[in-house]
Protein backbone atom coordinates (compact mmCIF):
# COMPACT_ATOMS: atom_id res chain seq x y z
CA UNK A 1 0.00 0.00 0.00
CA UNK A 2 2.86 2.39 0.78
CA UNK A 3 4.38 1.69 -2.62
CA UNK A 4 1.16 2.72 -4.37
CA UNK A 5 1.01 5.98 -2.40
CA UNK A 6 4.70 6.62 -3.09
CA UNK A 7 4.34 6.04 -6.83
CA UNK A 8 1.18 8.15 -6.87
CA UNK A 9 3.08 11.02 -5.25
CA UNK A 10 5.94 10.68 -7.75
CA UNK A 11 3.41 10.70 -10.63
CA UNK A 12 1.77 13.87 -9.29
CA UNK A 13 5.14 15.61 -8.94
CA UNK A 14 6.18 14.63 -12.47
CA UNK A 15 2.80 15.73 -13.86
CA UNK A 16 3.00 19.10 -12.11
CA UNK A 17 6.47 19.73 -13.51
CA UNK A 18 5.67 18.59 -17.04
CA UNK A 19 3.85 21.87 -17.82
CA UNK A 20 6.86 23.90 -16.80
CA UNK A 21 8.71 25.50 -19.68
CA UNK A 22 12.36 24.92 -20.46
CA UNK A 23 12.96 28.53 -19.42
CA UNK A 24 11.30 27.95 -16.03
CA UNK A 25 13.45 24.85 -15.53
CA UNK A 26 16.63 26.70 -16.58
CA UNK A 27 15.93 29.46 -14.03
CA UNK A 28 15.11 26.89 -11.30
CA UNK A 29 11.57 28.22 -10.93
CA UNK A 30 8.98 26.48 -8.84
CA UNK A 31 5.65 26.59 -10.68
CA UNK A 32 3.24 29.13 -9.19
CA UNK A 33 -0.43 28.23 -8.94
CA UNK A 34 -2.92 31.05 -9.12
CA UNK A 35 -6.46 30.81 -7.76
CA UNK A 36 -9.47 32.61 -9.23
CA UNK A 37 -8.06 33.05 -12.70
CA UNK A 38 -9.76 34.11 -15.90
CA UNK A 39 -8.89 33.48 -19.52
CA UNK A 40 -8.03 36.63 -21.46
CA UNK A 41 -7.94 36.45 -25.25
CA UNK A 42 -6.00 39.01 -27.22
CA UNK A 43 -8.02 41.30 -29.48
CA UNK A 44 -7.17 39.41 -32.70
CA UNK A 45 -7.87 36.02 -31.09
CA UNK A 46 -4.36 34.64 -31.56
CA UNK A 47 -3.76 33.50 -27.97
CA UNK A 48 -5.28 33.24 -24.51
CA UNK A 49 -3.58 33.81 -21.21
CA UNK A 50 -4.84 32.73 -17.79
CA UNK A 51 -4.39 35.53 -15.24
CA UNK A 52 -5.73 36.28 -11.76
CA UNK A 53 -9.26 37.68 -12.08
CA UNK A 54 -8.58 40.73 -9.88
CA UNK A 55 -5.68 42.00 -12.03
CA UNK A 56 -6.14 45.05 -14.19
CA UNK A 57 -5.87 44.18 -17.87
CA UNK A 58 -5.72 46.26 -21.04
CA UNK A 59 -5.84 45.08 -24.65
CA UNK A 60 -4.09 46.79 -27.53
CA UNK A 61 -3.89 46.06 -31.24
CA UNK A 62 -2.73 47.59 -34.48
CA UNK A 63 -2.01 46.25 -37.96
CA UNK A 64 1.05 44.32 -36.76
CA UNK A 65 0.36 43.10 -33.24
CA UNK A 66 -2.24 42.20 -30.69
CA UNK A 67 -1.21 42.69 -27.07
CA UNK A 68 -2.34 42.00 -23.50
CA UNK A 69 -1.03 44.19 -20.64
CA UNK A 70 -1.78 43.08 -17.10
CA UNK A 71 -0.71 43.76 -13.51
CA UNK A 72 -1.77 43.28 -9.93
CA UNK A 73 -2.66 46.88 -9.12
CA UNK A 74 -3.61 46.04 -5.53
CA UNK A 75 0.05 45.55 -4.58
CA UNK A 76 2.80 48.15 -4.51
CA UNK A 77 4.78 48.21 -7.75
CA UNK A 78 7.89 47.05 -5.85
CA UNK A 79 5.98 43.90 -4.79
CA UNK A 80 4.53 42.86 -8.12
CA UNK A 81 5.32 43.17 -11.84
CA UNK A 82 3.81 44.37 -15.08
CA UNK A 83 3.30 41.69 -17.72
CA UNK A 84 2.84 42.29 -21.44
CA UNK A 85 2.34 39.56 -24.05
CA UNK A 86 1.86 40.07 -27.77
CA UNK A 87 1.32 38.17 -30.99
CA UNK A 88 3.20 39.87 -33.80
CA UNK A 89 3.22 39.76 -37.58
CA UNK A 90 6.73 39.67 -39.02
CA UNK A 91 9.72 37.42 -39.31
CA UNK A 92 11.90 36.48 -36.37
CA UNK A 93 15.28 34.88 -36.88
CA UNK A 94 17.75 34.54 -34.03
CA UNK A 95 20.70 35.61 -36.16
CA UNK A 96 23.36 38.31 -35.81
CA UNK A 97 20.94 41.02 -37.06
CA UNK A 98 18.46 40.06 -34.33
CA UNK A 99 21.13 40.28 -31.63
CA UNK A 100 22.42 43.58 -32.99
CA UNK A 101 18.88 45.11 -32.89
CA UNK A 102 18.29 43.68 -29.40
CA UNK A 103 21.58 45.14 -28.13
CA UNK A 104 20.75 48.53 -29.68
CA UNK A 105 17.36 48.61 -27.94
CA UNK A 106 18.92 47.61 -24.62
CA UNK A 107 21.63 50.26 -24.91
CA UNK A 108 19.08 52.96 -25.84
CA UNK A 109 17.12 52.08 -22.69
CA UNK A 110 20.21 51.82 -20.44
CA UNK A 111 19.61 48.11 -19.82
CA UNK A 112 22.29 45.47 -19.39
CA UNK A 113 21.68 41.75 -19.91
CA UNK A 114 22.46 39.74 -16.81
CA UNK A 115 21.27 36.33 -18.09
CA UNK A 116 20.00 34.87 -21.37
CA UNK A 117 19.41 31.64 -23.23
CA UNK A 118 17.90 29.81 -26.19
CA UNK A 119 15.57 27.39 -24.40
CA UNK A 120 12.38 26.52 -26.26
CA UNK A 121 9.03 27.92 -25.14
CA UNK A 122 5.78 26.15 -26.01
CA UNK A 123 7.96 23.70 -27.97
CA UNK A 124 9.03 26.49 -30.32
CA UNK A 125 12.44 28.14 -30.85
CA UNK A 126 12.89 31.01 -28.41
CA UNK A 127 15.37 33.46 -27.02
CA UNK A 128 14.97 34.94 -23.53
CA UNK A 129 16.94 37.36 -21.46
CA UNK A 130 16.90 39.15 -18.13
CA UNK A 131 18.15 42.71 -18.12
CA UNK A 132 18.63 45.32 -15.43
CA UNK A 133 18.50 49.11 -15.47
CA UNK A 134 16.57 52.15 -14.30
CA UNK A 135 13.28 53.58 -15.47
CA UNK A 136 11.65 56.74 -14.10
CA UNK A 137 14.33 56.78 -11.38
CA UNK A 138 13.40 53.24 -10.25
CA UNK A 139 15.72 50.26 -10.48
CA UNK A 140 14.08 47.47 -12.37
CA UNK A 141 14.65 44.11 -14.02
CA UNK A 142 13.04 43.05 -17.25
CA UNK A 143 12.41 39.46 -18.27
CA UNK A 144 11.83 39.13 -22.04
CA UNK A 145 11.02 36.10 -24.18
CA UNK A 146 10.66 36.01 -27.97
CA UNK A 147 9.24 32.89 -29.64
CA UNK A 148 9.03 32.10 -33.32
CA UNK A 149 5.51 30.80 -34.08
CA UNK A 150 5.73 30.52 -37.87
CA UNK A 151 7.68 32.04 -40.76
CA UNK A 152 5.58 35.22 -40.54
CA UNK A 153 4.51 35.40 -36.89
CA UNK A 154 6.12 35.47 -33.48
CA UNK A 155 5.19 35.85 -29.83
CA UNK A 156 6.90 38.28 -27.48
CA UNK A 157 6.40 38.88 -23.80
CA UNK A 158 8.08 40.81 -21.05
CA UNK A 159 7.66 41.48 -17.37
CA UNK A 160 8.96 44.57 -15.64
CA UNK A 161 9.98 43.97 -12.04
CA UNK A 162 10.59 47.14 -10.03
CA UNK A 163 12.67 47.41 -6.87
CA UNK A 164 15.32 45.06 -5.55
CA UNK A 165 13.41 42.49 -3.50
CA UNK A 166 12.21 39.04 -4.57
CA UNK A 167 13.40 39.58 -8.15
CA UNK A 168 13.85 35.87 -8.96
CA UNK A 169 10.52 35.00 -7.36
CA UNK A 170 8.66 37.64 -9.37
CA UNK A 171 10.38 36.60 -12.61
CA UNK A 172 9.34 33.01 -11.92
CA UNK A 173 5.76 34.09 -11.18
CA UNK A 174 5.58 35.88 -14.52
CA UNK A 175 6.99 32.82 -16.29
CA UNK A 176 4.29 30.69 -14.63
CA UNK A 177 1.62 33.00 -16.02
CA UNK A 178 3.18 32.86 -19.48
CA UNK A 179 3.23 29.06 -19.30
CA UNK A 180 -0.59 29.16 -19.30
CA UNK A 181 -0.62 30.57 -22.83
CA UNK A 182 -2.66 28.80 -25.48
CA UNK A 183 -1.99 29.74 -29.09
CA UNK A 184 -5.22 29.69 -31.09
CA UNK A 185 -3.65 29.67 -34.56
Amino acid sequence: MRNIAFYGLIFLLISACSNQSEIGKKLNCSPTTYKNTKEITDFNKNFTLSIPSDWKTELYFDNYQSEIFTADTIKQLSETYILAASFNLGTLNFDSDFHHRKDSVLNANNLKIIDSGNESFQKKPSFWYISKGTKNNFEYHRFTVLTKISENTYFSAYSEIYGNTNIDERICESISLLESIQFLE
